[in-house]
């Protein structure tokens, strides 16, 4: 039983080095351009495993939306650079100790 808890805790992400977590709400939206909106997340270097979660309403063809609630959720991960570097030392940004 110990064993397996330990294993399943080794394999869990690590915690985000970024984190952002909006919860956004508004009696009235107007839609005045049609098109799609994006949100991203980069780091540098790139640690991977970064997340972009956004639960907002649909418009389905109206101009104006009303009590609109929109939640966003961003994990970011910056990669270790001594990593970075001695994987492909032309992108180091400091040379390595000699």
């Amino acid at each position: 039983m110990i064993a397996l808890l330990l294993l399943l805790q080794s394999t869990a992400a690590p915690p985000p080095d970024i984190e952002l977590n909006a919860d956004v709400r508004a009696r009235s939206v107007t839609i005045e351009k049609k098109g799609d909106a994006r949100l991203t997340v980069t780091t540098s270097p790139d640690g991977g495993g970064n997340i972009v979660d956004v639960r907002a309403p649909e418009g389905n063809g109206a101009r104006t939306l009303r009590n609109v609630r929109v939640s966003v959720k961003a994990e970011a991960r910056i990669g270790d650079p001594l990593q970075v570097s001695r994987n492909n030392p032309d992108q180091a940004e400091t040379t390595p100790p000699e």
